[in-house]
């Protein structure tokens, strides 16, 4: 069989699948925005037969690339909001009557 036979949207299927996997096995999202990138080039070449294969990759490369670029953003400002669960301080979960005042040398040392 083969590949390059195949008609642009299926092969733009192929490569969301792949791309698809390889975010599963990673922890960027890198390669989910240009999964999207893929399925919405592969959407457009379903529904548009023809496009040059230029305008197909710069379509996959922008969208990607803007989805990348967006979930970045909100994966930063999420945790830029938001308290991270790890960051627990056992003397926080004492009451005020229990806790013993802090040394300076133990005040440089949590930061």
């Amino acid at each position: 069989m083969d590949l390059f036979a195949l008609p642009d949207w299926v092969i733009w299927g192929l490569i969301a699948v792949v791309l698809v996997v390889v975010e599963m096995l990673t922890i960027a999202y890198v390669a989910l925005g240009f999964a999207v990138g893929a399925v919405v080039a592969g959407l457009l070449t379903w529904l548009f037969p023809g496009i040059h294969i230029f305008v197909q990759a710069l379509i996959w490369a922008l969208v990607g690339l803007g989805v990348w670029l967006g979930v970045a953003r909100w994966n930063a400002y999420f945790r830029k909001t938001h308290r991270d669960i790890n960051d627990f301080d056992s003397l926080d979960s004492l009451p005020k009557s229990d806790r013993r005042p802090r040394t300076p040398s133990e005040d440089q040392t949590k930061d």
